[in-house]
């Protein structure tokens, strides 16, 4: 009985020490500059914010995938909007209503197959259809699928940073 004890041990003490080294490996993935491979995400990106800065409901069209199954969440959302003709609504919605200026402070893509996440901050200003303007300062999490050799977004969620 000792000595199946003794295995049973060994083999537990073994699988935790595997499983150490694989979060450790995956935690120093996370750690590392994001890949040349990004390039393409990096332009999604840039599409996306030059969309979003340029109220251009066209350009929005060509950053998203146009399925049923794309999220939109923006900072004034009260509901998860899904579905690209939701999201299109939302975005048309949204440019009619107000203009913006809008960059990407900071940026962090991490890429896992055909699936892109970018996380970073957002900055800039925002001006209503009466003149009255308001800061943007913006957590963002935006999520790309490529599709047919392009990265689009499938996911979209700012918030406003808690001060």
């Amino acid at each position: 009985m000792t000595c199946s004890i003794r295995r049973t041990v060994s083999a537990v003490s073994l699988a935790a020490v595997i499983g150490s080294v694989m979060l450790v490996g995956m935690s120093a993935s996370w750690a590392q500059q994001p890949a040349a491979s990004d390039d393409g995400v990096k332009a999604a990106s840039t599409a996306f914010f030059a969309a979003l800065s340029g109220t251009d409901v066209a350009a929005m069209k060509e950053v998203w995938a146009h399925t049923p199954d794309v999220v939109y969440v923006g900072p004034q959302s009260k509901t998860l909007v899904r579905g690209w003709a939701a999201v299109e609504a939302a975005w048309e919605q949204s440019f009619a209503s107000r203009s913006r200026r809008v960059s990407l402070a900071e940026s962090y893509i991490y890429t896992e197959g055909n699936i892109a996440w970018e996380v970073g901050t957002e900055t800039g200003t925002s001006k209503a259809k009466d003149g009255s303007e308001s800061k943007i300062d913006n957590i963002v999490t935006n999520v790309y699928e490529k599709q047919n050799g392009r990265w689009l977004m499938v996911a979209h969620h700012a918030q406003a940073k808690p001060q």
